[in-house]
């Protein structure tokens, strides 16, 4: 009985992953394609227009192309370079026994490496995006919930435990023992660059002197900030509708 019932649900989820996943894929490749780039001097045209005619609140559904500006610094904790925004998590990575059992069905004992999340530090505030040609920005907040950011992975480093002293960082830091010792720490760090062109899908709003991009009202249009072109965007969310076809595909086996 309980198998049968476990099966249902499966095949439930799997008719599901079939139809919702792969629809709403399909429509968020449509809003990308179909949007027309607008210049960011064109978009603060549009905002102030409106203002001016008593609009208050106005929001423009917009897709933007520029690349980050100096004002919106941030020092990354790991590198301490200067780039627009940063995601970086501190590993501790050590050694424990591993108790497995081998073809024979006989047990054996064996030291696996893993790692464990210490901290995780984002930077904080807007973002700038800035048009090559104008020289004009428009903010973004990434903090927001809702949003597909895309950033790039620039930095990926073990230290030993003795090497660590020279990361002023690692003076606030505490760890403890883990396992059958600590081998040292692995630093990553996700970054968007100064003057990273970047892609941005989402709704304008003039907020006094400055223009603000923020999450879509309409939950179904994308809000998107990426370092990935357009194109690359696409054909992700294509790769994306293709595993979840499979998924669906192995849950109704």
């Amino acid at each position: 009985m309980a198998s049968f019932i476990i099966g249902g649900i499966l095949i439930v989820v799997g008719v599901f992953c079939s139809i919702y996943f792969p629809m709403r894929i399909k429509n968020k490749n449509i809003e990308i394609q179909f949007t027309q780039t607008t210049p960011i001097s064109e978009l603060i045209a549009i905002l102030t227009e409106n203002a001016k005619a008593g609009l208050e609140g106005y929001r423009h559904y917009v897709e933007l192309k520029g690349q980050t500006e100096k004002d919106t610094l941030q020092k990354t904790p790991f590198s301490e370079k200067e780039v627009a925004y940063y995601n970086a998590s501190l590993f501790q990575v050590f050694e424990e026994m591993e108790t497995y059992t081998d073809s024979k069905g006989s047990r054996h004992q064996r030291l696996k490496k893993s790692e464990s999340l210490m901290t995780n530090q984002k930077s904080t505030g807007s973002i700038a995006l800035k048009d090559a040609q104008s020289g004009e920005k428009v903010y973004i907040d990434i903090s927001q919930s809702g949003l597909q950011l895309d950033t790039l992975k620039t930095l990926d480093n073990f230290e030993p435990v003795n090497n660590m002293q020279k990361y002023s960082f690692f003076n606030s830091i505490r760890y403890n023992p883990m396992g059958s010792r600590t081998l040292g720490f692995r630093m990553i760090e996700n970054t968007i660059p100064l003057g990273q062109s970047l892609y941005v899908l989402g709704e304008a709003l003039l907020v006094g002197a400055r223009v603000n991009i923020e999450k879509p009202r309409d939950s179904k249009k994308p809000f998107i900030v990426s370092v990935k072109s357009e194109a690359d965007i696409v054909q992700g969310n294509k790769t994306g509708a293709k595993v979840s076809l499979l998924y669906s595909a192995y849950c109704l086996q």
